[in-house]
């Protein structure tokens, strides 16, 4: 049996492009509510912002009748979406060739107007709160070699989503990678994590 960590796929220019495409979990000290602001109109379908694993609502309807089981969703309102037309952007020029910068990767969002109309012609958010778990051992003298070596699996839920007990963000089943590859395209990068021998 083999389960896969899940993260997001690279971005150009570093944290500033992490915060241009993944954006930022906002926050309402008032509610204590949570938040989508981001940049539009591009939008990834899905994608880990601040430890949460967020879907359009598009594809959070397609994992509904889907049969992949551990997860549940918690609907985010769009508080601060900004217009940002980056992807014609040559990811090999600094991205100050393309926008001024003040003060660090998250101001590439708070720096510029909430657009309702551009929040309007986006698509609805949820985060996904994950319910399947595992049980994982770590392996201390091979941290250095990466997660695949540094993890094995222990136990599983009967589940295709998956929170660890020893390590942070999320874990899928193979049948939920081969979703996500095909329904998220260029979204996620997956390693292994194999059952301890």
């Amino acid at each position: 049996m083999t389960i896969y960590f899940c993260q997001n796929a690279p971005t150009p220019w570093g944290d500033w492009g992490s915060a241009l495409i993944h954006g930022l979990i906002g926050w309402d000290e008032t509610t204590d509510v949570d938040s989508i602001e981001r940049a539009g109109p591009f939008t990834p379908s899905a994608y880990i912002c601040w430890g949460s694993l967020i879907f359009t609502h598009p594809i959070k309807e397609a994992l509904e009748a889907s049969e992949l089981k551990g997860i549940r969703y918690e609907h985010l309102e769009k508080t601060h979406i900004v217009r940002i037309d980056w992807q014609d952007w040559d990811a090999n020029k600094p991205i100050t060739d393309y926008i001024d910068l003040d003060g660090g990767p998250s101001s590439i969002i708070e720096g510029f107007e909430h657009d309702p109309s551009l929040a309007r012609q986006m698509p609805d958010y949820w985060r996904a709160l994950v319910t399947g778990r595992l049980t994982l051992r770590t392996v201390p003298e091979q941290e250095a070699s990466g997660l695949s070596s540094y993890l094995q699996l222990l136990k599983a839920d009967h589940a295709d989503f998956f929170k660890a007990d020893v390590h942070g963000g999320y874990f899928v089943s193979e049948k939920a990678k081969t979703w996500l590859n095909r329904h998220c395209p260029g979204c996620f990068n997956f390693l292994p994590i194999h059952l301890a021998k």
